[in-house]
């Protein structure tokens, strides 16, 4: 088998696999609803993958802020789309971690199968401590220490206008930069003053 041949196997098993747990396969991502959640898939190393989570309504919510509604169609656009809000990384999972030519077409098949085992004792494990994907608070700052738009999102979600608005007002005066802008005629406008002024027309 060639080096080619193998990336396209363990794609291609991941698909299968991933079907008979009840994943969809899109590119590197392969997702599922469950509770209310979006589980997603990241594969883009041959030697390992990372499980993330967010309430399925948060991607929903944002777009209608960010005045991308049509994104909502596409449920791939969740775990793939430019402007989708993160979800929380709760697993990464060893897959194909030897050099590709120790492996065999069969090994594919048993690997994947192990690895969407666990996914699937994590997944219920979240759940159990988590039941709840409506009042689910994820993680309040990104990997750059900003307030998390999804976080933001989710206090939205629970009426926690009063509180969004603090926190932007505080992001904004240090200079702080939600990591997501779109650019409306000259001007470029962060993510967060979609949702202060959202916000604000909830009040």
């Amino acid at each position: 088998m060639t080096k080619k041949e193998f990336e396209k196997g363990i794609n291609n098993y991941r698909k299968i696999v991933g079907n008979h747990f009840g994943y969809k396969k899109s590119g590197y991502v392969s997702y599922k609803i469950v509770n209310g959640y979006f589980f997603y898939i990241l594969h883009t190393v041959d030697a390992s993958i990372d499980l993330e989570v967010k309430p399925f309504y948060a991607d929903d919510l944002w777009w209608d802020i960010f005045q991308m509604p049509g994104n909502k169609k596409t449920l791939s656009l969740r775990g793939n789309g430019a402007f989708a809000l993160s979800g929380e990384p709760i697993g990464q999972y060893p897959t194909f971690v030897e050099n590709w030519k120790n492996y065999a077409e069969q090994d594919f098949e048993k690997i994947w199968t192990a690895v969407f085992n666990e996914i699937e004792e994590k997944i219920a494990d979240f759940i159990s401590q988590n039941p709840s994907a409506d009042r689910y608070m994820p993680p309040a700052t990104n990997m750059r220490g900003d307030v998390s738009l999804t976080y933001l999102i989710a206090l939205l979600h629970n009426d926690k206008v009063h509180k969004v608005i603090e926190l932007i007002q505080e992001a904004q005066k240090s200079n702080r930069r939600s990591g997501m802008s779109t650019r409306i005629g000259d001007e470029e406008i962060d993510g967060y003053s979609f949702i202060l002024k959202y916000a604000n027309s909830m009040l």
